[in-house]
């Protein structure tokens, strides 16, 4: 019960976190590239609220449909913040950034591990679980760390850790960090919600990046 919840307070934030983000874009004109964070929120208040309900549907073709749309929205979307990492470090004239090569190397990059996750997604077995109240779907068949997820989060630390010493910003290297130190450490609760706490922040950390270009860009203007 405390992980349906959970969840579902999740899919508040990330809502509030969408309605906010879109604001800033339709408030401002800002760099295209800020438009995929609301595009991977999106995909999160789907993956959290169907996490939420999935008690109440239980297990079936529904859920297993519903739950298929969250894989694919993880696979299509999550993706993009590597070139949402990119327009942050374009904005801000990060030296590496205003090279034509390394804009072509994030677009291929990005495409590359859509299409990674789209064979992942392809290639591997729905499995119902049911955990701590909660009924859902995963993804089963798979070995190895989650690649995609890693080469994300490095892309974001990277451009973070220049943003910081650039322009003294550090809420997006510290968000990064707090994702993947709060998902490495096996914490002994009986929830699997708890954890997820740490990606809601990182998201945040992103959000605030956002608004944080979008200002700048006003007083540029």
């Amino acid at each position: 019960m405390i992980d349906t919840i959970l969840y579902f307070l999740f899919s508040i934030c990330y809502l509030v976190m969408l309605l906010f983000s879109i604001k800033l874009i339709k408030k401002r004109p800002v760099p295209f590239y800020m438009a995929f964070l609301p595009l991977v929120i999106t995909g999160l208040i789907y993956d959290n609220v169907i996490l939420s309900v999935g008690s109440f549907i239980g297990e079936g073709n529904i859920l297993f449909l519903l739950s298929m749309f969250r894989f694919w929205f993880h696979a299509l979307f999550t993706p993009t913040l590597v070139l949402f990492a990119y327009g942050v470090a374009k904005h801000f004239n990060l030296q590496w950034a205003k090279k034509l090569i390394f804009k072509i190397i994030f677009l291929i990059s990005t495409l590359a591990l859509i299409s990674y996750e789209i064979v992942q997604t392809i290639n591997k077995e729905p499995k119902i679980m049911q955990d701590y109240g909660i009924v859902r779907y995963t993804l089963v068949g798979g070995a190895g760390p989650p690649l995609m997820v890693i080469i994300v989060a490095f892309v974001l630390l990277i451009v973070g850790i220049s943003l910081y010493r650039k322009m003294g910003w550090n809420i997006m290297m510290i968000g990064v960090l707090l994702m993947v130190g709060g998902s490495a450490i096996p914490f002994n609760l009986p929830s699997t919600a708890v954890i997820n706490i740490f990606e809601v922040f990182f998201i945040f950390s992103l959000f605030l990046t956002q608004r944080y270009v979008t200002f700048s860009t006003h007083d540029k203007n």
